[in-house]
């Protein structure tokens, strides 16, 4: 029997052998794989070197965060209100300042004042009404200062940041043309505590209040060789020791100088240095030591000359020229100057 041999096996064959069995391994792999990645859940997850998978994006819950308030610059006292300031003390009178804030004072001012025995009675408060005379505190007074009513009269409709200086007491609230107020002719006591305050309306009508302050007026002296002011003698004629005066070069008698007493200055600046003329030349018939006045009278005399004094006649001079004296004048009558204030 003849034998068959064996096929022989070429290159073509074994190529195409090598080609099944590359196919069956890949074939064997994958199934391989797949099967791991079914029971490996987190490996089917994984990112693909080749191509990443989507992450999806987070978001966090908003947290709030802090507004930030810019700190305001500070503001000057005097913006949202008046500012009254103490300046000086007689003993019948005290001496202020009033500064005007932002908003000005276009309307004037007003300022309160009572005893500070009386202010701390009502539990360091302010009557609760501003009449006059008041039935909470029989101390408290009050006066207005505005606008210009008759001409050469200096008003107070303060501009912003304006101020002006001022005297509470009978002399200078009874002589300023553009004050007014109740108690012009009673002056302050002497050796006492004071409360003021000061408010105002503002261009926007907005009404503006201070602080209240506390001063004092000075002591007094006597008896003996000592002043009174004008509003002294003004109130008291049975206690003048003479019955005439002469004032410049023309003589009165005593009608006709209570008579100018009762006459307010409206301005009129020889009116206001008269007022003063005649309470130093009663305070000097009186006793009282004459030398820290004596050359402010002469020059008074010499500047009035033959001036008659309203109401009495229609005399006139500026309240410019006559400032000066009239500032020495009452000086000497409130006690500042010369012997000091008698005790009313």
């Amino acid at each position: 029997m003849k034998k068959v041999p064996p096929p022989e096996v070429g290159g073509t064959a074994l190529s195409n052998l090598g080609k099944k069995m590359k196919t069956n391994s890949i074939m064997i792999l994958t199934i391989l794989t797949l099967g791991g990645l079914v029971m490996n859940p987190a490996a089917f997850s994984a990112q693909l070197p080749h191509r990443p998978l989507p992450v999806p994006a987070v978001r966090s819950t908003p947290v709030p965060r802090p507004v930030v308030t810019p700190t305001p610059a500070p503001v000057p006292p005097a913006v949202a209100s008046l500012v009254i300031s103490y300046e000086t003390s007689a003993s019948s009178n005290i001496a202020i300042t009033v500064s005007a804030g932002q908003a000005g004072a276009p309307a004037g001012f007003s300022i309160q004042w009572m005893t500070l025995a009386d202010y701390i009675a009502l539990g360091n408060r302010w009557p609760l009404t501003s009449e006059v005379p008041n039935p909470q505190a029989s101390s408290f007074c009050k006066a207005t200062f505005g606008v210009p009513v008759t001409p050469n009269c200096a008003g107070y409709n303060l501009r912003p940041w304006q101020s002006v200086a001022l005297s509470i007491g009978d002399d200078s609230l009874y002589d300023n043309c553009a004050a007014s107020s109740p108690c012009s002719g009673a002056p302050l006591l002497c050796n006492t505590a004071y409360v003021f305050r000061a408010s105002a309306l503002d261009a926007t009508g907005h009404l503006r209040i201070s602080d209240t302050i506390t001063c004092a007026t000075l002591p007094c002296v006597g008896p003996g060789s000592c002043t009174y002011s004008q509003g002294y003698w003004r109130n008291h004629p049975d206690a003048w020791p003479v019955t005439s005066l002469t004032l410049g070069t023309v003589t009165y008698q005593a009608a006709e100088l209570m008579a100018i007493l009762d006459d307010p200055a409206r301005g009129n600046g020889l009116v206001i240095l008269v007022h003063q003329l005649i309470a130093a030349k009663l305070n000097i018939a009186n006793g009282a030591d004459p030398s820290a006045v004596q050359q402010a009278i002469t020059d008074a005399d010499n500047m009035i000359g033959a001036l008659v004094v309203p109401p009495i006649g229609n005399g006139y001079l500026a309240p410019g020229q006559t400032g000066d004296l009239v500032e020495t004048l009452t000086q000497y009558n409130e006690g500042t100057i010369g012997p000091g204030h008698c005790n009313d």
